[in-house]
């Protein structure tokens, strides 16, 4: 009996330390060195949060809970291993004296081990020659997406986008990804994601790599596991193995694409301008999502049907399979 008082105590104060802990952790996270602004109550219902999310994805037969199983697996005759700060120098331009300072300072970002302090953050640099790309993610805490003290970092990380001149580079199952143009002299290609607000990836390749050569890598990115992962999850987000690449469409086809990216985009931030309002009068933020709109109908059910429906537009949408093994599909005519 007296072992047992013991264990029960000892488990109490162990518990109460990690609390502690924690609950300063999620008030720094949450944009506050100290934790003052973030209730308690706010704190437990982050917590719940994230026992929430992370039993919810290993629930999910198969699917990864760590951000870098999440990362794409090596392309054939490729190898892999975790980032180093030189590995970004074969990007910049080959003189830096008179180089965009903004675009070495977040090229650079990519690979400081400092970088990231409070969130899972996770670099991988893939070889195959003297060709490097490298891949970096990094997952912020759930506190952020349902703590009112956190509205303004959760509002600038929804925000967050193209540094520079973002172009449409593909849909990869459901996931829209943007290639932000470097200014002149760097010598990579530069590609932005995120799931949720949450999950921001960032993709940097040689500027000699064609687009197709490029699809490997997106091929195997893990797009269920981390919408699976995320506070604000998109319905069907990562289920539907379709990947449309926007340079590979015809002119009609490319311009459906680019307006359903955009009617999807701006339906996106008004969810989340609706979320933080709501967050603002109950106090805490819900989370929610939906896909719609040329790869929304592939989703179907949940959340995604209480979405307003698109508009006619007299098109089909078919979809081939290519010599390369990617499913595209074109939107038709009448």
């Amino acid at each position: 009996m007296i072992r047992l008082i013991g264990s029960l105590i000892l488990f109490a104060v162990m518990a109460g330390g990690y609390l502690y802990f924690d609950f300063h952790m999620s008030a720094k996270w949450a944009g506050r060195e100290d934790a003052e602004g973030l209730t308690f109550s706010e704190y437990v219902s982050g917590l719940t949060g994230r026992v929430a999310g992370l039993a919810g994805a290993a629930n999910a037969a198969g699917m990864p809970t760590k951000l870098a199983d999440m990362l794409p697996r090596p392309p054939e005759g490729w190898t892999v291993r975790a980032a180093v700060p030189d590995d970004v120098k074969p990007f910049l331009p080959k003189s830096t004296r008179n180089a965009d300072r903004k675009a070495i300072a977040s090229l650079e970002g990519m690979v400081d081990p400092k970088a990231g302090s409070g969130t899972e953050t996770v670099t991988l640099a893939y070889e195959k020659g003297d060709r490097t790309v490298l891949i970096a993610a990094v997952r912020y805490p759930n506190v952020i997406f349902t703590s009112f003290a956190a509205m303004q970092q959760r509002m600038e990380l929804q925000m967050r986008g193209a540094e520079f001149r973002g172009t449409e580079f593909m849909t990869v199952r459901g996931l829209d990804v943007t290639e932000d143009l470097l200014p002149e002299g760097f010598r990579g290609r530069l590609f932005l994601a995120d799931v949720g607000a949450q999950i921001h990836l960032r993709v940097l390749a040689p500027k000699r790599m064609k687009d197709a050569e490029l699809l490997p890598f997106f091929q195997t990115l893990h797009v269920e596991a981390m919408n699976a992962s995320v506070i604000d999850k998109v319905e069907g987000l990562g289920k539907v193995p379709v990947i449309v690449l926007a340079s590979s469409l015809e002119q009609a086809e490319r311009e459906a694409y680019l307006a359903d990216r955009d009617a999807r985009a701006a339906a996106e931030a008004e969810r989340e301008a609706e979320g933080r309002a709501a967050a603002e009068q109950a106090g805490r933020a819900p989370g929610q999502g939906s896909g719609g709109g040329f790869l929304g109908g592939l989703f179907g059910g949940g959340e995604a049907q209480a979405d307003p429906a698109p508009e006619e537009t007299g098109k089909d949408i078919s979809c081939t399979t290519g010599k390369d093994g990617v499913k595209r599909c074109k939107v038709d005519g009448d």
